[in-house]
């Protein structure tokens, strides 16, 4: 089974803090940032697809989609 994406990135990250290239630190936040994002969003579409209430304006905001 594949590890899910969020955790591949966190690995994927730490792999890059080890490499002591200058803009590593760089990359490492850019992988823990995206793999957050993930995280929400996988959350948000649960919810969604569970009928929960808010879930509609959950998702909009974590896809950053203007309701109106």
């Amino acid at each position: 089974m594949i590890d899910p994406l969020p955790l591949r990135l966190h690995r994927a990250a730490s792999i890059i803090s080890r490499t002591g290239d200058p803009e590593a630190a760089d990359a490492q936040s850019a992988c823990c940032e995206v793999a957050a994002r993930i995280v929400m969003l996988e959350e948000a579409l649960i919810a969604l697809l569970a009928g929960k209430e808010g879930a509609a304006e959950q998702a909009r905001r974590m896809l950053a989609i203007d309701g109106s």
